[in-house]
């Protein structure tokens, strides 16, 4: 029977920065600087490891036109790796590596195979004298491609399995830019056995057979929206039966998010080990890995007090970094909660409190139209403001009762400090 296995692995976006996790940490950044690097070359191990006959690449190698030599030669370093394997490599380039900002200073070792941007090409896979498969492909020329690339598709009778390379957007999916757009009917009209597509960053089968059209998602999670394993997809296709398609985690570091309700936890004490009995939770999925946890600290808590104070959250997040093991953790905390202040007895009052919940009150219960002028005054001169999301009458008032929880928590605990 007829067999080819491959890996099929996108988006490595190789020397990336991570923006907005936690920069301050020096350790932590020398880890996120060499983690996409490190997921490409566990894909390159696993590659060898398993003895494929090929690995396909669907672009995004880079994160811009301004990578690195440094990049580069970690990008060579695998290729160089599987080629000495005997294991050819297929790459076409993306929206954030394109051909005309690729100035490549280092040679690719023999057995790469990189696809214009001008027309699909295709290459055969070559073992033992036979064809194993035939690799279609086209690599993005210029970075805005607003094409339909997979209309370009169409299978020419040869030996072995016929696979399609594409970085696009199926289904114009709204968290990703709408680049080489086409639909999942367009894929199937071509006559492929499997697409091997990239751009969008969650892995997603979206045809199991006839053809498998699938995105394997990118190999290393760079921010917390990306907060779940990260990898590449290990193939196998045989005559007459639908494919085997396994995901293999090959992340270095590893994001996730817990939340911890603290309602009706007495003591700072009893929160840490909640908030550690949470990580245990994860620690069989992050295995020996590097981890980065966002805590989401909500509900109503007399404990909001303890943290207060400045460099308080740090202390705490230090603490809880330590409670992974021999593994490298990193806590970032988020404070959610509110305090357990009596509203209904501060509202009795005959006191400046009653009259500040009066206006609260007032504010909290006027009409949705009412909320949304009142916001759009505040914002209406500040340059800024075309960078915010809209904001629901229901996240106006969230906002609205955070910052009166707060403004109680800073009057009430300074007024039983005096």
């Amino acid at each position: 029977m007829n067999e080819f296995r491959f890996i099929h692995c996108s988006d490595l976006h190789i020397d990336s920065p991570f923006k907005g996790v936690m920069q301050s940490d020096t350790a932590l950044g020398i880890q996120l600087r060499e983690a996409t690097s490190s997921a490409w070359l566990n894909i390159v191990t696993l590659a060898l490891d398993e003895r494929v006959d090929a690995v396909l690449i669907s672009g995004d190698i880079f994160d811009g036109a301004d990578r690195s030599l440094r990049a580069q030669f970690k990008f060579r370093e695998g290729l160089s790796r599987l080629s000495s394997a005997g294991i050819p490599s297929f790459i076409v380039h993306g929206n954030h590596d394109p051909l005309d900002s690729w100035s490549r200073s280092l040679s690719f070792p023999e057995g790469v195979r990189v696809f214009s941007g001008e027309r699909v090409e295709s290459f055969p896979v070559i073992k033992d004298g036979r064809a194993l498969a035939q690799i279609y492909g086209i690599s993005f020329p210029r970075r805005d491609v607003t094409e339909n690339l997979a209309l370009r598709f169409k299978v020419t009778p040869r030996d072995g399995f016929s696979i399609g390379l594409l970085h696009t957007n199926v289904g114009s999916n709204t968290d990703h830019d709408s680049y080489a757009p086409c639909t999942l009917d367009d894929l199937k009209m071509s006559g492929m056995d499997y697409w091997a597509l990239g751009h969008i960053h969650k892995r997603e089968l979206l045809s199991t057979a006839n053809p498998a059209v699938v995105y394997c998602g990118n190999s290393q999670a760079r921010h917390f929206k990306e907060a779940e394993p990260k990898g590449c997809c290990l193939v196998t296709l045989r005559e007459k039966i639908p494919p085997e398609i396994k995901f293999i985690a090959t992340d270095a570091v590893r994001f996730f998010t817990l939340n911890a309700d603290l309602t009706g936890i007495p003591s700072l004490e009893k929160m840490m080990q909640t908030v550690r009995e949470g990580f245990q939770s994860f620690a069989d999925d992050v295995g020996n890995r590097s981890a980065v946890c966002r805590v989401f600290l909500s509900g109503r808590t007399a404990l909001r007090a303890d943290w207060q104070q400045e460099g308080a959250l740090t202390d705490l997040e230090s603490e809880l970094s330590e409670s992974f093991g021999t593994r490298d953790l990193w806590v970032e905390l988020v404070d959610q909660t509110r305090s357990l202040h009596d509203l209904d007895a501060l509202r009795e009052g005959q006191d400046f409190f009653a009259d500040l919940m009066s206006l609260y009150d007032e504010t909290l219960t006027a009409s949705p139209d009412t909320l949304a002028n009142e916001v759009a005054s505040l914002f209406s001169q500040w340059k800024g403001k075309t960078s915010l999301d809209p904001l629901t009458p229901e996240d106006i008032r969230e906002l609205l009762e955070e910052a009166r929880d707060m403004t109680l928590d800073r009057l009430l605990l300074s007024d039983e400090a005096s």
